[in-house]
């Protein structure tokens, strides 16, 4: 045998056999500390040594301690089975590895951790989270561990106990991003993050930074739902002018906690003054949550501002979703046709909802379904109100696959039927949209065709629809590349725009001039409104791109681009 082959076996005998002792005389320990066996604490590395007298253990080269579902990887992690207590470290320039046995990982540049009551501190905390259509990046000061049940009991957070196999953690002037890079775009600075194991991340009163420019404080949190893969509400304020409320500007936020939430917005406009909301969102239990509010917003056909209060209580569980919604004078605004923009108030009576998942049909197709009842009461200015009870179903199906490297194809189609309480009314409608998502060289382009189908009508005029039958064009190409880093930021000019055919007519034009990052999207837009509506509005957004279904800012109008695919489909299906 090779001389140096059997240093290396011996070498790999002497560590195993090393491990296994120090494992037994650990679970002697822990035996003579009345701990069940099953419990006992395992630890490997290259190099283990072990002091009977003192009980203390050392860990050295790829050292691994396993105890209660916990493990914990570092280049030495020191152990005393006396008091239980762990300190880690790593070599320079690595992290300690945290990782619990639902496969949460933490990662940091030392830890003192205790295994009998597991509260420890991790100092130089970093980790990932996939969040929305990204990743969040949180890292930099201490992070503690704490019991769920003894996180509870302290008040660091609102909810029952009984759950000692989760935990909490509370970090300590930390930064988070959605952006991959050393020296991101932008990013979030709290003295205090409270992260509640996949439900979601809290930041308090976060400052915000735009690269190493300081904006603002925000006097609201910054709260991010993992299971709905969105932020609550954008922190960054937007601009923006149309013709009907003229210039102004606005900002939404949210203070937020375990179970729950408060988001509050605040808009002005030059020409309708203030306007602002205020929700309340709180679980109830694992599968429900209560919503309550009120808006305060301003209404074009009545040229006043209203109060609007709503409630909705909402049900989930593996991908159902059921809505129990209550709501007055809802302000509606929706262009039925070329030349029909209806304007009129809402109340819900109640209205419940009923939806399916998402299911797969094909390879590159999905579907879902809605049921809905409800009554309804709807009032016209100047024309009067209508009242009826309507049931209902409807099913949405989308379809992509790819054609080549550089060109997509996709349908997106929705059809329902619905039924209203007076005689002989009922209505079917079909839409249907088709066409590709394409590229010629460095030019970004989508075509499609959109084709509306109406069979009788609702009684009301909220949903009752008029057929209709489009060209849909956009065309988006960069400009400009800034900064000398990879991946380069891009400036991107972009248009897209409608063609009624029934009308022969362009109905509608939106020019962009876009910034785009790795992780976000500054877009400085007008559109040109050549409906009966003639609402020309220009105005400026962020975007960040790990979210793109976060709800916009109270009173800022954003059109849906019709090349999306559907906001609430499965990330693992897109």
């Amino acid at each position: 045998m090779d001389e140096a082959v059997g240093i290396r076996l011996w070498r790999k005998l002497t560590a195993s056999a090393l491990a296994l002792t120090v494992g037994l005389l650990l679970s002697c320990g822990a035996a003579q500390a009345e701990e069940p066996t099953e419990e006992r604490v395992v630890l490997n590395a290259d190099r283990v040594s072990y002091n009977d007298e003192t009980g203390e253990a050392s860990a050295q080269g790829n050292a691994v301690l396993r105890y209660q579902g916990t493990t914990i990887r570092a280049e030495r992690i020191d152990y005393d089975a006396q008091t239980q207590k762990v300190e880690a470290m790593p070599l320079p320039g690595e992290q300690i590895v945290m990782t619990h046995s639902s496969g949460r990982a933490l990662k940091g540049d030392h830890l003192d951790y205790d295994l009998l009551t597991r509260e420890g501190v991790l100092t130089g905390a970093r980790t990932s989270l996939a969040a929305g259509e990204g990743t969040l990046f949180v890292y930099g000061g201490e992070i503690d561990v704490i019991p769920w049940d003894t996180a509870v009991e302290r008040g660091l957070v609102h909810g029952q106990k009984g759950k000692p196999e989760d935990y909490a953690v509370q970090w300590h002037n930390v930064t988070l991003t959605t952006c991959a890079l050393d020296h991101p775009h932008y990013r979030l600075v709290s003295k205090s993050i409270i992260f509640i194991p996949g439900q979601r991340v809290i930041a308090k009163r976060p400052r915000v930074y735009l690269g190493h420019t300081f904006l603002f404080t925000s006097p609201l949190d910054y709260v991010t739902s993992f299971e709905r893969r969105a932020v609550r509400y954008s922190l960054m304020p937007y601009f923006q002018r149309s013709n009907s409320r003229g210039a102004g500007a606005g900002i939404n936020g949210t203070l937020g906690w375990d179970t729950g939430s408060l988001s509050l917005g605040l808009a002005w406009a030059d020409k309708i003054g203030m306007e602002w909301m205020l929700e309340v969102e709180q679980q109830l239990g694992k599968e429900f949550t209560i919503k309550a509010g009120v808006d305060y917003t301003w209404d074009e056909a009545w040229d006043e501002t209203q109060y609007r209060p709503f409630a909705s209580l909402i049900w989930r569980r593996d991908g159902w979703k059921a809505a129990l919604n209550w709501k007055k004078d809802e302000y509606i605004e929706d262009q039925k046709s070329t030349f029909y923009d209806y304007k009129g108030r809402l109340d819900r009576r109640p209205e419940l909802i009923v939806q399916t998942p998402w299911y797969k049909t094909s390879p590159w197709s999905w579907l879902t379904l809605w049921a809905s009842w409800g009554n309804y009461r709807e009032e016209i200015h100047n024309w009067g109100m209508t009242s009826a009870n309507r049931y209902g179903l409807e099913a949405h199906s989308y379809f992509e696959k790819a054609l080549g490297t550089d060109a997509e194809f996709f349908s997106d189609t929705t059809g329902g039927v619905w039924f209203y309480d007076h005689d002989s009314d009922d209505q079917e409608t079909m839409r249907s949209l088709t066409g590709l998502r394409y590229r010629l060289g460095i030019v970004e382009l989508g075509t499609a065709y959109e084709r509306r189908y109406i069979w009788g009508e609702s009684p009301m005029f909220w949903d009752r629809y008029e057929k209709r039958e489009k060209i849909h064009q956009k065309v988006r190409l960069p400009v400009a590349r800034v900064g000398g880093r990879r991946p380069f930021d891009k400036i991107y000019a972009a248009v897209r725009g409608s063609y009624d055919i029934e009308q022969s007519m362009v109905d509608e034009v939106i020019y962009s001039l876009q910034w785009v990052t790795d992780c976000m999207m500054w877009d400085l837009h007008y559109r040109n409104d050549r409906t009966s509506g003639s609402d020309d509005r220009i105005g400026l957004s962020l975007s960040i791109l790990a979210f793109p279904g976060t709800t916009t800012s109270l009173g800022q109008r954003l059109e849906s681009d019709p090349f999306e695919r559907p906001r609430d489909l499965p990330k693992s299906s897109k």
